[in-house]
Order: C-alpha cells, then structure tokens, then sequence
C-alpha cells in the first residue's frame, strides 16, 4: 500500500487522537488534498524530486503563518496535543516580526536568553551572527540562525532608537516552554515531520480563527515556491481571474471603469457589449447597482467585478449619473460573453511598416494578430515591428500558431523535454500570412515564456531581428493539476528548448526570491544601460540555423540589436504622477468635463494626434495634482517636460477615443520601435536574411 493510500485510512486516528475541535470530514478531505499534490508533484516534476523535503516543506511553510514566530510553545500546549518535548535545541526567546532590512522584537519571553541578555521590545535585529536580516524571507529562515545546540550563544546587532548595539545572546531553555521543531530533515527525531498531526496543531496557534484548508494553502504555496519561481497554486477565487486572460473572454456588462474619489467612472462601454448596446456612455458615473448604493461608499475594484460579472444571461440593473442630466438614469443590462483583447494596438508606424503590440498569447490572440494584419495591408504594410516588451506569455500553442505565420512549413518552432515527458517537438504546420516582408520583433526584461519562444524561433531561423534588451528567461512549462476541492497546483514538468537547441529558462538556484530580483539587478550591474556590460554564457554557444550567426542560452533571448534602457525623459515629480494615479484622474476627469467641445473639434484621432497640444491642459494637471498634494518641483517637472506631455496626451486620447490609442501617442517614447523604424528604412541590418 503506498504512502498516500496509508495516510487517507490513517487520519480519522489522528483527529480523534489529537482531539481537534473542527470538523473529521473537513481536516480529512484536507490531508487527502494533500497527499494528492504530494503523489502528482513526485510522478509529474521536470526533476528528482525527494518526497520527504516535499512534505517537510509543506510543514514549513504552514509554521510561516501561525503566531510561533519565537519558535517557542507553552507547554500546556504541547501537552495537550500529546506531541513530545525536545530539550536538544534552543532558541534565544523573542517573538518578532519583519519591519524592513530587520527583525523587530514584539515581545520577550521571561528568563530566556535574550531577556538576559538585555533584548527589549522595539529593538531591531539587522543581523545574527554573520547572516544579514535583508537576505531572509520567512519567519522559519530567520528561527534557523536564531536555534542551535542549548546552551551556545549567537552575536546580535542591532538598533535601539538611534543606537548601534552588538549582544551576545545565550540559547537557553526555558521554564514552562519548549522549543518547537517543524519540517526539520537534519533533526527529523524530534521535528514534526507529519501533516497529519500538524495541521491540528498549527491551527490552535493562529492568532485569529481560520480554516483549516487556508492553514494548508500556506503549506502548498511555500512547499511549490521551494521546487522552482514557476510551480503555483491558485485558489477557488484566483482561477477566474488568472484563467479569463489567457481564455479571451469572460461573462459580464462590457465596461471598463475607475474609481476616483469613491466614484465609480466609466472609462468605456466595450464597442459591440451588453452596455454599449443599452446606451451606457464614456463618463456615467455608477451610483447604484442592484439597488445597492455603489457611490461615495469606498467600494474597491473586486467589489465592483462581484457586482457586475455573472453568469451570462443573468441581469443588472444600475442607475447612472450623466454630465448634463439632472436625474439618475436608469439602465438594465444583460451579462454576456465579453472579448479581452490581446492585440493592444495596431497601426501603421510608417508609410510602410505596421506595428502590432501583443500583450499576451491567449486562445484568440492569432486571429486578433490576422484581423490586424489584413487591415494593415490595406494601409499599404509591407513589413511588420511586433512588439512583444512587457508580454509575459500564456498559452504555449498560440505562441507556435503566430511563428507558424512567419515561417514557412515544417520548420522546429520549440521543443519540451522534462524527466517524465520525453521531447516534443512543436513545428509549422501551414502556409503562414507573414511569410513575406521583413520582421522585427520588440523584446526586454519582463518578456518572458511564450514571448521568448516566438523572439526564439524568430531568431533562430534568422527569420527577423530580435530588438531590445534581453528577455526574462522564463522557459519551464507547467501543467496544471486540479485538486480535490476545486484549487488548482501548476506544476513545471518540461523546459523550453529553442530550435537552436538553446534552453531559454535561466538559473533558479537561488531561490524564488533571488530570482526575481535578477530582473533589477540589470539595471545594477549595467546591462540594460550598456551592450559592453552583458555577460555572455561562453559554454553556452548555439548557431542560428540559416546564416549560422553566434546566438547564446543560459537564459533569455540576446537580442540582435541592443537598445539601452531610456531613463532621462523620467524624474521624481514625473514617477509620482504616475504612482499615484494622478495623472490617470485628472485626464479622465478633463475629458469627461471636455468632451462634447472635444468630440466637436477632433472628430477623427488622426486630426486629434495632429493639432491637439497640451500646454494649456498640463498647468491644469499641475493645479490639480497639487490639490491633490503633490507639490509642484520646476526641476523635476523640466526633466521630464517632454514625457508627461506625451503621456498626457495619450492618457487623453485613451478616455476621448479609445483605450488602444494611447499606445499611437505614448510610442513616441518607445526606443525599441523607433530604433527599429530605422532599421528598417536603412536595410543593412536584412541584408544577408533570406526567406525561412
């Protein structure tokens, strides 16, 4: 009988035995949800997994949350649970939490170390022993420097108001305590080393009450967080909305809407949806839904989406407040299908070169990119610039689907090789509409996953040229898992190799956290500033197919053609309208006031993008924002002057016509795209790429 069958007949025994308040049923559907992920994740994991770790992990991660963070427990507690007492381990007896790069001392327990050591409350611990506080993430990293053998001591700095203090701390027992050991492979006779028993457990030491189920979330996210940055878990209320993206559409009234002030504004009935169909406008303000009072109550964005999604066919009646109208008006809209498009925009850069930026690879991403391609030609495109920057991914056969397009059958597009999977190979299949005119595709740092396979095979088959600035380096594939309860475990079972060979996931070693820095610690270092400062992988060097150019793996796709990171149209005034949502507002708010004489005098967004200036309307912004307590800085403002009048205008071209035209304005500041605007118009840059 395997370990997982074994524990599901074996639990009823430890919730009677450990007398545990909550309902046999809910802890045993629980643990079997558990020992489900734990079975998938040994059979299914691109690598050896050790399914001990797995469990300990599980463990640890729960411990995270619970009220434990001086790793000590009562031991009226411990007896009641019947768990056995260690006495080979201490710790210094402080309870804590993270305020920064430290640890902040919540409370002392009496007559342990630290107490006699002279700790306080409100003292902060920026370092144990060698090990800094900032390079800690969970509680459990931090009790780990804190325990040792009983009866040694650690070395403590830290801050005591503005006073720099260095203690040595004894690690004592301490009386009516113990030390509770969790997850703990090196000292697995005296941790808690089964979920079984510390579920139960775990749930008396919350400080509040809740679920047992939301106790083994913690111990799953973490537990998945260990193996790689990529493996998740998404609960019953994060499928919707993780799901609907990359699905194309979701069940709903069609509008797009921010609130301002406690308001409630409409941004955009979406054209073709159920509100635009019953005459909701740019600008109503929602002021009831369902009868319930939506305006000037503080209600936030989920709170609206609970309101106004739904189930399709289903009705919502809301009344709405009109700029000219002295009465609410009112409204019944019937939810329906709603598209979420991924084709952001798409327009003619040039008298010859369309652009077309693609914000993810969803299930209808392709006959977006077709629609906006064949409406292109007919401006007289010749060449393409797709613009993948910011593009994080999405579905694996959509990102072959577009190559196809581009590369004439059969050619590689990725392949997927993982230790229970053997390589797959994903090719071309038609004949595709981009086959012709030259290709430039626009990648950098946050790129990643289906956008590196596309720049990939792009670049591999010397296709197109690849520009910008390296891509993220995301190239595990997941799959997902539904469990028990309806949550769903996404765990990686492949990599992602390029048609070169070059496997795009670059190193996790570090963990997840470190990882995801590694996205900032370009700017650091230098590569998104400078081509010279770029580390190429020498083991790791691979050859296009066709004119056989030098390419590199070990993570990300190397553009062809560098574009640094353009950070001196920026500045602090400039970044505070944007953070703070200033600008945003008051764009809204002016179009809304303005639109009728605006709608009179731009009837078109090409006549609007030609005459309209913003000289008048920025001292507006400036009043406004400074209303809005931010003070006006006439340095910053100038060293950014350029930039939020671009940004101004397309945040007015976005609420005047639509969402898509902001990005006609914005890409004046887009480098990647002009820089690829003349390359294409120079040509030199093609001269020795043939049809693929």
């Amino acid at each position: 009988m395997s370990k997982y069958k074994f524990s599901i007949l074996t639990a009823l025994f430890f919730i009677n035995s450990l007398g545990f308040s909550q309902s046999n049923e809910l802890l045993k559907s629980t643990i079997y949800k558990l020992d489900q992920l734990l079975y998938n994740v040994d059979r299914m994991y691109v690598d050896e997994v050790n399914k001990e770790e797995l469990t300990n992990n599980i463990i640890i991660g729960m411990s995270n949350q619970t009220d434990i963070y001086s790793g000590y427990q009562k031991d009226s507690i411990i007896d009641y649970y019947n768990l056995t007492k260690q006495n080979q381990l201490e710790s210094i007896g402080i309870k804590f939490k993270f305020k920064g790069d430290s640890l902040l001392v919540t409370d002392v327990i009496p007559n342990g170390g630290a107490d006699k050591a002279g700790l306080f409350k409100g003292d902060k611990i920026t370092m144990i022993d060698s090990n800094s506080i900032d390079k800690m993430y969970y509680y459990s990293d931090a009790i780990s420097y804190l325990s040792g053998i009983g009866n040694t001591s650690t070395t403590i700095k830290l801050f005591r108001n503005k006073d720099s203090l260095i203690l040595k701390v004894n690690r004592t027992a301490i009386p009516n305590y113990h030390l509770m050991i969790y997850g703990n492979s090196k000292h697995s006779k005296i941790s808690i080393s089964d979920y079984r028993i510390a579920i139960p457990f775990m749930s008396s030491l919350y400080s509040d009450s809740i679920k047992i189920s939301t106790i083994s979330e913690h111990g799953i996210r973490y537990m998945l967080e260990q193996l790689d940055p990529h493996s998740t878990y998404i609960s019953l209320e994060d499928i919707h909305d993780m799901n609907a993206p990359l699905k194309g559409s979701f069940t709903g009234v069609g509008v797009r809407f921010q609130i301002l002030k406690d308001t409630i504004m409409v941004v955009q009935a979406i054209p073709g949806g159920p509100s635009e169909k019953v005459g909701i406008q740019a600008g109503d303000k929602l002021v009831f839904i369902d009868n319930v009072n939506v305006g000037g109550v503080g209600i936030k964005n989920n709170g609206v989406r609970e309101k106004l999604l739904g189930d399709k066919g289903t009705k919502v009646n809301v009344k709405v407040k009109r700029s000219n109208e002295n009465e609410l008006l009112d409204f019944t809209i019937e939810r329906d299908k709603i598209p979420i498009y991924s084709v952001d925009a798409s327009y003619m850069a040039s008298p010859k070169v369309g652009y077309i930026k693609l914000n993810n690879f969803s299930a209808n991403s392709v006959d977006e990119i077709k629609k906006a391609v064949y409406s292109l030609r007919s401006e007289g495109m010749k060449d393409l610039i797709l613009d993948l920057q910011n593009n994080g991914g999405g579905y694996l056969m959509t990102a072959v689907e577009l190559v196809d397009q581009f590369l004439s059958e059969p050619k590689v597009v990725v392949s997927t090789k993982g230790r229970s999977y053997p390589e797959k190979k994903f090719e071309t299949r038609f004949r595709g509409l981009l086959e012709d005119g030259r290709l430039v595709v626009l990648v950098n740092e946050s790129s990643a996953s289906a956008s590196e396979i596309v720049s990939g095979a792009i670049q591999d088959w010397d296709r197109g040229l690849i520009v910008g600035r390296r891509t993220f380096g995301k190239g595990l594939v997941q799959k997902p898992i539904n469990l028990p309860d309806g949550t769903q475990a996404r765990i990686t079972t492949s990599k992602y190799y390029t048609p070169s060979g070059r496997c795009i996931q670059k190193p996790y070693e570090g963990g997840s956290i470190a990882y995801r820095k590694e996205k900032y610690e370009r700017y650091v270092s230098g590569e998104s500033f400078h081509a010279d400062s770029i580390k190429f992988n020498e083991d790791e060097t691979y050859s296009t197919i066709v004119n056989k150019r030098t390419v590199y793996g070990g993570g990300g796709i190397m553009p062809d053609i560098f574009v640094p990171l353009d950070t001196t149209g920026t500045s602090k005034y400039y970044s505070s309208l944007i953070r703070k949502g200033i600008m945003n507002q008051f764009a809204l708010l002016w179009v809304n006031k303005q639109r009728e004489k605006l709608e009179s005098k731009y009837p078109t967004f090409n006549k609007f993008n030609k005459e309209f200036k913003t000289d008048i309307v920025v001292k507006e912004l400036i009043k406004y924002a400074e209303d809005e307590g931010l003070e006006f800085n006439k340095e910053s403002f100038k060293k950014a002057e350029n930039t939020i009048n671009i940004r101004l205008k397309a945040n007015i071209a976005q609420d005047l016509f639509d969402y898509k035209r902001f990005y006609e304005v914005i890409n004046e500041l887009n480098e990647s795209l002009q820089k690829s605007i003349e390359l294409l118009e120079d040509g030199k840059a093609f001269k020795n790429f043939t049809k693929s």
